[in-house]
């Protein structure tokens, strides 16, 4: 007998506030407990101990916020896209809520890019700073980044697909898309790191000083949103 092929489901859902501070791990566990308080059929794995098979798209950051995270559930029943929707919202704390939930267009290996918006406030920020910070990142700019492998130095203004600045009064606002595929990745906190090396801003405790990074979007190989 041919077993009943499983229906798959794009959950796309906010990370934001405190529980950017939630590690994947940690979100893992959270969502499994959620899903499963939703009432929703879900396909467990087979084996020895059994469990809800969820896949997430690119890990996010400790201390960055999104709204764009992407999980792939499989269900075993038909339940309308909308009536999930409601069930894990109904279940999510404040500061997590889906925004959509859809039937996957392409795999998770064929998300190329993110979309981030960082924002920089500090009393030293003018529009000369900002010209400094953009400089930095469109010539050479070395910094050491952890690979699976160990740590190697690479040059960032390499990494950095699209990079666009803004100054208001205290406030530096970087627009930026990054890579994000298997050969080719980068956490937007080195941006901030080169920022902090070579700039001399965000160094110290200053409550003044400040920064945050927000995903936006996830984006395929032509920089269309990943769907």
């Amino acid at each position: 007998m041919v077993p009943e092929e499983k229906i798959k489901v794009r959950i796309k859902f906010s990370k934001t506030g405190d529980l950017m501070y939630i590690s994947h791990l940690d979100l893992a566990r959270t969502m499994q407990r959620i899903i499963l308080r939703s009432g929703i059929d879900i396909w467990y794995s087979e084996g020895f101990n059994p469990q809800p098979k969820m896949v997430f798209g690119v890990p996010l950051p400790v201390g960055v916020e999104s709204e764009c995270e992407l999980m792939d559930i499989k269900i075993n029943s038909y339940m309308s896209n909308e009536e999930i929707m409601q069930r894990i919202n109904d279940n999510f704390p404040t500061q997590m809520r889906v925004l959509e939930v859809y039937n996957p267009e392409v795999k998770f290996k064929e998300l190329c890019y993110i979309d981030y918006d960082i924002s920089i406030t500090s009393p030293k920020v003018n529009e000369a700073l900002g010209e400094q910070i953009k400089s930095l990142f469109t010539n050479e700019c070395k910094i050491v980044k952890k690979t699976k492998s160990g740590e190697k130095e690479i040059n960032l203004s390499e990494y950095i697909k699209l990079l666009e600045l803004k100054c208001e009064e205290n406030t530096l606002y970087i627009h930026t898309i990054l890579p994000a595929g298997n050969d080719m990745n980068l956490n937007p906190e080195l941006l901030i790191e080169a920022i902090k090396q070579n700039i001399g801003i965000l160094n110290t405790d200053s409550p003044s000083e400040h920064y945050s990074i927000m995903r936006k979007k996830m984006l395929d190989s032509d920089l269309k949103e990943f769907r």
